[in-house]
């Protein structure tokens, strides 16, 4: 066995003891909510030298994820310009890989491996398994009348609004990408937002915005409250025990 032969042998015999030394069995969990990022932490437990460029592999039981070799990535084709390891990081031996705009069919079990060898003789050794959750935006509003609702869509993702009244059991749609905006009261995007002009209390309910599929991005339960007005805030005033109390004390301060 030669010289370079050797070094190759010895290199991966430590990479399986520093990499591949937990059990396959080990998952790590991690969660982010549908539209956000999401990191799935890897580390690379040795030295990387400028002398080998590191080679990580990142796959689905379906599907190959991203792959990156120095300058050279690969990105599946359900995650163009949405995953990355970055080079600097990878270089110190944080193997992570960073999503964007995280989709519900992102969720399932992710495995890192590091590929090891010469140009004709490749091994794969596995890193870790990381298992990652996808959950929906739950939030609660209360707006006034006459005020604006602001929804957000959180994701590109968004196709549709439907709403579902208080006091009714079906839901109606009011609002879809690429639809026709001219229609009196629609709501206006900017920004990845849903802007709700001048609301009524029969605004108040629940708000899904469903993706392609049909899938809830999120859901909003907005509450519709009347303002107090000031002739029922005097009013209470006067009936309360630091109303009376206070009259008192106007009297106390007149008498000589």
């Amino acid at each position: 066995m030669d010289r370079s032969n050797r070094v190759s042998a010895i290199l991966m015999l430590w990479l399986l003891i520093c990499v591949g030394s937990s059990p396959l069995s080990t998952v790590v969990r991690t969660s982010s909510k549908v539209g956000l990022p999401a990191v799935l932490p890897c580390t690379v437990a040795y030295q990387l030298q400028t002398a080998h460029t590191p080679h990580i592999q990142w796959q689905t039981i379906r599907d190959s994820v991203f792959e990156r070799m120095g300058e050279e990535l690969f990105q599946g084709e359900a995650y163009i310009d949405r995953a990355d390891v970055p080079k600097e990081m990878l270089m110190r031996g944080n193997c992570s890989l960073f999503l964007r705009d995280v989709r519900f069919s992102d969720a399932g079990i992710y495995e890192s491996y590091l590929v090891v060898g010469e140009s004709s003789i490749k091994n794969r050794v596995f890193i870790q398994s990381v298992q990652l959750a996808v959950i929906d935006h739950k939030t609660i509003k209360s707006v006034k009348p006459g005020e604006e609702l602001i929804l957000d869509l959180y994701t590109h993702q968004a196709e549709q609004v439907i709403f579902q009244n208080s006091n009714d059991t079906s839901w109606s749609v009011l609002w879809e990408r690429d639809a026709d905006i001219s229609k009196k009261g629609y709501p206006k995007e900017r920004g990845g937002k849903l802007t709700f002009r001048a609301v009524t209390p029969s605004s108040a309910g629940t708000y899904k915005v469903l993706d392609s599929q049909g899938l809830a991005l999120s859901t909003t339960k907005v509450a519709v409250t009347e303002p107090v007005l000031a002739k029922e805030t005097n009013a209470l005033q006067r009936h309360s025990p630091l109303g009376d109390l206070g009259k008192e004390r106007k009297v106390k301060n007149r008498m000589p």
